[in-house]
């Protein structure tokens, strides 16, 4: 990921994620000098701002499943908006995406080997593939893309499904019928306990001592940081992503939802 700020032109920071075999890996962006991608210069930007998450590859062979990811917005004001200046609040994507938030462009390449791609950035800039969106997919004559070799990246288009994010403070964490569990929260003075639905935590619960947390008024431990950590359930494991805190998540959760 390299973020490059709109008005100089400039990198202003990049990090790099290492898929992992049975194993979901994430980074943090924001302007917390905490996050994996630190981004200090523009305060529009959110301490904690975006959540983005690799999905497991399946092995190493160069055949293998593509990288897949995710970006959530973690409830800020602003959320990020695509190439095209659509407002997103999460996606789910398989290839490059080039996304805007907050005075920064950010360019998210996944790189596979990199003897795949050439040396001059010229020729590489020219290989990045078109950009897909599920609804104009979901539209097309040719349905579904097939997924191509490497040296076929030209005429590759990466996949790109916009989704929710963490719900906005306020909003049913559960709908009828749609039960998944109960994390009950014990603070020093306060203890409570909240229900979550399946459609929720695929979205994503964001917990935390700020007001735009789930939980928040329940929470009053001052070790628990203002956006501590982000429950998401994908597939069959429960995720506790650990959003940029001080103090850690603790252990992470790995099974499926009661």
């Amino acid at each position: 990921m390299i973020a490059v700020d709109e008005v100089t032109g400039r990198a202003s920071g990049q990090v790099t994620l290492r898929a992992r075999v049975a194993r979901y890996v994430a980074a943090i962006i924001g302007r917390h000098d905490a996050c994996d991608l630190y981004l200090h210069d523009n305060h529009e930007l959110g301490l904690r701002q975006l959540a983005v998450v690799l999905d497991p590859v399946q092995s190493w062979s160069r055949d293998s499943n593509a990288v897949r990811y995710r970006v959530l917005d973690l409830r800020t004001q602003n959320g990020f908006v695509d190439e095209l200046d659509r407002p997103l609040r999460g996606l789910r994507c398989e290839g490059p995406a080039l996304l805007r938030c907050s005075g920064y462009a950010l360019f998210l390449l996944p790189l596979g080997d990199p003897t795949d791609w050439p040396e001059s950035a010229a020729d590489a800039w020219a290989m990045i593939p078109e950009r897909v969106y599920f609804d104009e997919l979901d539209c097309s004559p040719r349905g579904s893309m097939p997924r191509l070799r490497p040296d076929a990246m030209a005429t590759h288009r990466s996949m790109i499904i916009r989704t929710q994010g963490p719900r906005d403070t306020g909003a049913s964490l559960v709908m009828r019928g749609d039960h998944a569990g109960t994390l009950e929260l014990i603070g020093n003075h306060h203890r409570g306990a909240l229900t979550l639905g399946q459609e929720a935590l695929k979205d994503g619960v964001l917990i935390g001592r700020y007001a735009r947390c789930d939980g928040a008024g329940l929470l009053d431990d001052p070790s628990l940081s203002r956006v501590h950590v982000l429950l998401l359930h994908v597939d069959d494991a429960l995720l506790a992503i650990d959003t940029a805190s001080r103090n850690g998540p603790g252990c992470p959760v790995t099974t499926p939802p009661a």
